[in-house]
């Protein structure tokens, strides 16, 4: 029988199988079936990480597409120090689903990392949802996101309304992660549908960053902001140019291996 070793990682509650790249293994398959639940380890999706020709990782979702992760990054990172991938170095650069970015080790299980330039930033995005019209706050953050302020965060209906929007006509075809957050004492609080997953997650790190953009593009916050996920705190920094573009963007918060093991394919 052939196995596989597998590490299960979390950040922020975001979970992970992850697996080192090898050949014959096709990463798509292997997603859905890895990331089933109770049928398989059960995770939001795979990180296939590798050290040739230089140190990187690919990601896909549960359901097998392709895709950028921000926490996924981040436990990438972590797991890569933890075992000696990075020579003992805190900071260092890797290869991603978007290009060559940085990660630095923190302190123990806490990872904060580069992300892409955000683009395509747009607020008050008149859609309708269900024959009820509102707006949302568009951008992608390395994958497409909407932003929709809501009250009282903790009692709203995410999976409704996260499944109607990611699937919406005008995000056609590429879809998109709905994200609701709300602002108090300072924090951004979010729960996040994620697509590609297809229900909500505990933490989505794309998500936490896009909704300290927007916030900062309403006014709301400051270039820095706390954002808090049903799996943890993160922190967000960036720069915004002259020009407007938003860069310089760097994503911090737990990660940490919750255990490992091997699984027959």
């Amino acid at each position: 029988m052939k196995t596989l070793p597998f590490f299960k990682m979390s950040a922020a509650g975001n979970d992970f199988v992850l697996v080192v790249a090898a050949k014959n293994l096709k990463a798509s398959h292997l997603a859905r079936i890895l990331c089933r639940p109770k049928e398989g380890i059960g995770a939001d999706g795979l990180l296939l990480v590798y050290r040739e020709p230089r140190l990187g990782f690919d990601y896909y979702n549960a359901d097998g597409s392709f895709a950028f992760c921000g926490n996924g990054m981040r436990a990438a990172a972590w797991w890569m120090s933890q075992r000696n991938w990075t020579r003992g170095k805190k900071e260092f650069e890797f290869k991603t689903p978007k290009g060559v970015l940085s990660a630095r080790i923190i302190s123990p299980e806490r990872v904060s990392v580069q992300m892409p330039k955000a683009s395509g930033a747009r607020l008050n995005v008149p859609i309708a949802v269900s024959g009820r019209p509102i707006k949302v706050h568009i951008i992608d953050t390395g994958v497409p996101h909407a932003v929709l302020p809501v009250k009282n965060l903790q009692k709203f209906d995410v999976n409704s309304w996260g499944r109607k929007i990611r699937n919406h006509p005008f995000f056609y075809p590429r879809g998109t992660n709905a994200d609701f957050i709300e602002i108090k004492s300072g924090k951004i609080y979010i729960r996040t549908f994620e697509r590609g997953v297809e229900a909500e997650t505990l933490a989505c790190g794309t998500g936490v960053v896009a909704s300290a953009i927007i916030s900062y593009l309403m006014g709301k916050s400051g270039n820095s902001a706390q954002v808090v996920a049903r799996g943890g705190k993160l922190s967000v920094s960036f720069k915004r140019e002259a020009s407007g573009a938003i860069k310089d963007i760097w994503l911090e918060g737990p990660a940490k291996m919750v255990y490992s093991g091997e699984i027959a394919l």
